[in-house]
């Protein structure tokens, strides 16, 4: 594990929590060259209950004090055929906390194909210095609510899955 130079607490593992494939069960992959799906704590189903497990036992024996049973997921797929230009996320930067209060976020980077050319995470320092995090398949990260972050637009050929969850910081 790796701690990121920020005001608040982030932490960078090489590995995988959940098993790639379980896009195929909580993602129609409809071929846009970026889609998005929102769940959350109200809109369960087996899959991410397990996702959440998961994330929540991860969390906690990281020592992140969490609730459980409030949580947010993302699920973003960029699909990509030889693009030259950049497919824009549509994200400025922000922290978590804009979007849902007082979280601890996990990101699983499930999948990020060779062809794909960029598709990093940036983050802010301590010092407000923007700094970029390499992402490859299986990097999963711990963060803070209240750390600013962007990730880099994507372009190239192949695919990048990420799946984000947050849950309500005790």
């Amino acid at each position: 594990m790796n701690k990121l130079d920020t005001l608040y607490p982030t932490e960078v593992y090489s590995d995988y929590l959940v098993d790639p494939s379980i896009m195929d069960s909580i993602f129609e992959d409809t071929g846009e060259k970026r889609k998005v799906i929102f769940y959350d704590y109200t809109d369960t189903n087996n899959h991410t209950n397990f996702i959440k497990d998961i994330s929540s036992e991860f969390l906690t024996m990281n020592g992140h004090k969490h609730n459980p049973d409030r949580w947010y997921m993302d699920v973003i797929r960029y699909n990509l055929q030889n693009e030259e230009k950049r497919v824009k996320s549509g994200l400025a930067w922000h922290v978590e906390n804009d979007n849902y209060p007082n979280v601890i976020t996990v990101l699983m980077y499930l999948r990020l194909d060779e062809g794909i050319i960029d598709g990093n995470l940036r983050y802010k320092d301590k010092e407000n210095v923007k700094k970029v995090l390499e992402i490859t398949s299986g990097t999963t990260v711990i963060m803070d609510g209240n750390v600013p972050h962007k990730p880099q637009d994507p372009y190239g050929t192949g695919k990048r899955d990420l799946i984000i969850i947050s849950f309500k910081k005790d």
